[in-house]
């Protein structure tokens, strides 16, 4: 596996537990844009335009590129974990969600996971080579 593409996955999976938040955000901004004041009060105004505003932040909200990113990551990792034995779920969630993050090495110490660490790094991995297949990354 390339490192770079080992390094996103990463930062993804370290970041998964914000994504809600980040969307929550996101689609807030973009229901309320910062717009400029007018200073032509009243004047320049057209009589019969048609009021869009509600269709333009709907295709807005739809073509957003970051929103559909962070979507398509949080799919990609929810269906990993699903599809992950419960050794696997319990290294990534220990080393990556939890903000007191472990090392793998103290996972196999203290009898939180029952392998051996070698087998430990390979199940995570593997997750990683899946969560960057099904975010259509060059593993290879």
């Amino acid at each position: 596996m390339r490192k770079e593409v080992k390094s996103l996955v990463i930062v993804i999976l370290k970041d998964y537990p914000s994504i809600n938040k980040k969307l929550k955000s996101r689609k807030f901004e973009l229901m309320h844009p910062i717009r400029k004041r007018d200073e032509n009060v009243g004047g320049g105004r057209a009589i019969n335009r048609p009021w869009t505003y509600y269709d333009d932040m709907l295709i807005t909200i739809d073509q957003d590129r970051y929103m559909h990113r962070l979507k398509r990551e949080k799919e990609a990792i929810d269906l990993a974990l699903q599809d992950a034995g419960d050794c696997t779920q319990k290294i990534i969630k220990e080393c990556y969600f939890n903000p007191n993050h472990k090392t793998i090495k103290n996972l196999v110490a203290t009898g939180d996971i029952w392998c051996s660490t070698t087998k430990a790094y390979k199940l995570r991995d593997q997750f990683i080579v899946d969560v960057a297949k099904k975010l259509d990354l060059d593993v290879f």
